[in-house]
């Protein structure tokens, strides 16, 4: 068995920049884990949650990986969360998890605060949030991305085409 903190230093890189994540995906190397691996990987990245609260990839990570024992941690973090991107993420993981459907009136509440074309990210959030969105699989949330299709911004609508599935 792989050493657990070198593994996990794999899976999270630090520090949490746009060097070490940008383009970061960590699938290949959960998918490779052997089902004891995965379990000390899953109770090694919820201790880690507790230490780093903010870091929206071991979110991620726990929802690839189908963690129903991060649902009270990934709960209480939702609770606390005052950022609309994080709580996107977390909704998004979540429902990722459980389909728990309460999780699409956050996830949407979230994203319409998210739509502030004062912010100088405006274009890059909600591009991202396009890509969390598309998760719930729901038609309503659909709709919703279905709005920007025809938005001035051309990188948001090509985006919200790409979502939804919307060719040229």
């Amino acid at each position: 068995m792989t050493d657990i903190n070198k593994l996990i230093a794999e899976i999270i890189p630090y520090p949490a920049n746009r060097n070490n994540r940008d383009g970061f995906s960590n699938d290949h190397i959960i998918d490779k884990l052997s089902s004891d691996e995965k379990i000390e990987v899953e109770n090694a990245l919820i201790d880690k949650l507790s230490e780093h609260p903010e870091d929206t990839l071991i979110v991620e990570t726990l929802a690839y990986m189908k963690s129903i024992k991060s649902i009270p941690i990934l709960m209480n973090l939702l609770r606390n969360s005052s950022n609309e991107m994080s709580k996107l993420i977390i909704a998004s993981s979540i429902y990722e998890i459980n389909q728990d459907n309460g999780m699409v009136d956050i996830a949407t509440n979230a994203f319409r605060k998210l739509d502030d074309n004062k912010d100088a990210y405006y274009t890059y959030k909600l591009i991202s949030a396009f890509f969390y969105l598309v998760k719930f699989r729901n038609q309503e949330v659909n709709e919703m991305i279905r709005k920007y299709i025809n938005h001035k911004e051309y990188l948001v609508s090509y985006n919200a085409k790409r979502a939804v599935g919307v060719k040229k």
